[in-house]
């Protein structure tokens, strides 16, 4: 599978504006999370897939289209599966580039049955610049605390996942944000309790790797405190 670089997500997301613009559809709005979110802020150089979250299943069923009806000279993305369920919460599908190879993951609202895209997610969403012309593929970057909370729950254990939470935290997150955020999703589900001690390995991981940082320190002691 290919990496992607911030040049070529830029590139890719502006002609799948030029193709919603030519279908003459309906706005779509998608959240970036992960290695495309991280890309697009400069914070690496390249990632293997670009994760996107849509809020409602009339989004999803706007971006299936937009992604797999066939414009002359602009990419037919290649559906390789969609979950199985058929519902707004959690439903989630996979695509690859025809030509570039790198992979197009979508989820609806919930990430692979774990955080949720919130409402104040949302809100603390921003435009990137190099989109802020797009009228009918408008896209958003979740929040760099946002983003942490999704890297710290939702990620494989890899060299590469750790490596981008050491570039987030050394951008200076808030982390009344990223606790805000947790006790948000905690509130709404019960379950996702189970997910702490996860997160804490993850934070032993981070300070082991950078050392003392007053605000892990701080998300550490909120996690042991909630784990029981």
């Amino acid at each position: 599978m290919s990496a992607v670089t911030r040049e070529r997500i830029i590139s890719e997301l502006h002609l799948l504006e030029e193709k919603a613009k030519l279908l003459n559809f309906e706005p779509v709005r998608v959240y970036l999370i992960g290695g495309g979110n991280l890309a697009l802020r400069g914070l690496k150089s390249a990632t293997k897939d670009i994760d996107i979250v849509v809020t409602n299943r009339g989004q999803s069923s706007l971006l299936e289209a937009l992604l797999e009806t066939p414009v002359p000279k602009l990419p037919v993305y290649l559906r390789q599966y969609r979950s199985q369920w058929d519902y707004d919460l959690g439903m989630s599908a996979r695509y690859m580039h025809p030509l570039h190879g790198f992979n197009l993951d979508v989820f609806v609202r919930r990430v692979l049955n774990k955080l949720y895209l919130s409402e104040s997610m949302v809100s603390r969403a921003e435009v990137p610049e190099d989109f802020e012309s797009h009228e009918f593929f408008k896209v958003c970057l979740v929040s760099r605390e946002d983003i942490f909370l999704f890297k710290s729950i939702t990620s494989m254990e890899r060299v590469r996942d750790v490596e981008d939470l050491i570039a987030l935290v050394e951008t200076g997150l808030d982390y009344e944000i990223i606790i805000q955020e947790l006790e948000n999703q905690l509130s709404r589900d019960e379950s996702l309790k189970d997910l702490i001690p996860l997160m804490m390995h993850r934070v032993d991981l981070l300070m082991k790797q950078i050392g003392t940082v007053k605000g892990l320190i701080h998300l550490r002691e909120y996690l042991k405190e909630n784990m029981g």
